[in-house]
């Protein structure tokens, strides 16, 4: 609960240090909302609205009626795309306002899905599947598959081997975000993250246990993005984009209660993977290196600034404090990350933590899509990753952003573009 406070206390700070455009006030209602989109100044007659609208109808089936529904989404409203826009962020906060009940927040966030624009709107395809080709699966007794469809780590496997998903040529370090998106958003690209993405397939027949599957899939896929795609004997980096990933899968367990039909359910999980696979073509198609990720310690710790913080347990103790086997890294992290002064920090730890929670028990090789339908891997390593993946992860997080209530100065997220081999050039 205290990660949680801590998490509101960031966003009031960010708030008020934020410089707001000047607001023009119209009187936007639900009949003429739509003419008010993508401006930034019409925010906060677009809060009126929705603040009423929730009133009425609850934050559930606000979001069902103006983000999925066709009412929503046609004649350039899109509102789904704007939703997944912005590096995910009105998402996150439209999952923040459900997760604690926050109607207030839920509004906000609606706004700000309103004032954002679509998000590329050439890669998805969110037909019901049902009208889609899909092959199915061929599930092992030794290996987890998809029921139907393939596994989020064979499709990201595919988007390593495709000679269309190559990242733009040559390498800029001073690209502007919105500059590589435009060089990325042509030459087939699109068409190819919406094959690729509708290889993902959603079987809404069994129920709640497809949609943990695919949450499952997301939290696993988002992690090793973030933590594992590094350079091995290289300080770890860790990319600002793909840490909003992994923030965004924390909060679609909440939206998922929230939004009252199964067929929101499936369409906001299928929007997630084109942006997804938008932002590693972006970032210059960082490979997935489990190894890596398996190679940071399992038990974390804080870096020891003086001899008074090295622990000296009595001969009573239970357990020598002091050995890494008889030490739950989590209590420590979560005290330490209370105080990032980066409100990402603690949405990463965060995210991280429900990963280890969850499948912090899964054995060598038992994510699923480890393995092709055949045994091999689907990524050189994934045999022997397991779900201590979380924890070595949030090791790395604490490392490089700072284990700030230990002494440790504030680090900073990677803006390089982590990808394209000439961004570690130097890095020695």
């Amino acid at each position: 609960m205290l990660l949680d406070y801590s998490i509101l206390a960031a966003y009031d700070l960010a708030d008020r240090k934020t410089k707001t455009v000047e607001e023009q006030h119209v009187s936007i209602t639900s009949a003429n909302w739509t003419e008010y989109l993508g401006e930034e100044k019409y925010y906060a007659s677009l809060l009126s609205l929705f603040s009423g609208v929730i009133a009425k109808l609850g934050a559930g089936e606000t979001i069902e009626q103006y983000v999925f529904s066709p009412a929503a989404n046609g004649n350039g409203t899109n509102m789904l795309l704007r939703f997944v826009g912005g590096a995910v962020h009105p998402t996150i906060q439209t999952g923040y306002g459900v997760e604690f009940g926050s109607d207030a927040m839920v509004a906000q966030a609606l706004a700000q899905t309103a004032i954002h624009s679509p998000f590329y709107p050439g890669i998805f395809d969110l037909r019901p599947q049902a009208n889609i080709a899909n092959g199915h699966s061929a599930p092992t007794k030794e290996h987890r598959q998809p029921s139907h469809g393939k596994s989020l780590l064979a499709i990201i496997r595919e988007a390593y081997d495709s000679e269309i998903m190559h990242p733009v040529m040559p390498y800029d370090p001073d690209a502007f975000l919105r500059e590589r998106f435009t060089d990325a958003y042509k030459d087939g690209r699109p068409e190819e993250i919406v094959r690729l993405a509708n290889l993902w397939y959603i079987d809404v027949s069994r129920g709640q246990k497809e949609l943990d599957e695919k949450l499952e899939e997301l939290i696993w896929l988002a992690t090793l993005l973030l933590a594992g795609t590094g350079k091995p004997g290289r300080k770890p980096r860790l990319d600002f984009f793909l840490m909003h990933i992994l923030n965004v899968t924390l909060f679609i367990p909440s939206l998922l209660k929230a939004i009252p039909t199964v067929d929101s359910k499936v369409t906001l999980l299928r929007a997630v993977l084109p942006v997804i696979l938008m932002y590693m073509l972006v970032r210059g198609r960082p490979r997935i290196d489990p190894s890596l990720l398996m190679s940071y310690t399992t038990t974390p710790r804080p870096p020891l600034a003086s001899s008074k913080d090295r622990l000296q347990p009595d001969k009573s103790s239970i357990g020598d404090p002091t050995e890494d086997k008889n030490v739950n890294p989590w209590p420590e992290i979560i005290a330490s990350v209370l105080h990032a002064p980066d409100a990402h920090t603690v949405k990463a730890i965060r995210a991280l933590y429900y990963g280890a929670q969850h499948y912090g028990t899964t054995p060598p090789g038992g994510a699923i899509g480890a393995f092709q339908p055949d045994g091999t891997e689907t990524h050189d390593g994934m045999a022997k990753a397991d779900g201590t993946i979380f924890i070595r992860a949030a090791g790395v997080v604490m490392d490089t952003l700072g284990w700030v209530s230990h002494g440790q100065a504030e680090g900073a997220w990677d803006r390089s573009a982590l990808g394209w081999d000439d961004a570690w050039k130097g890095d020695d």
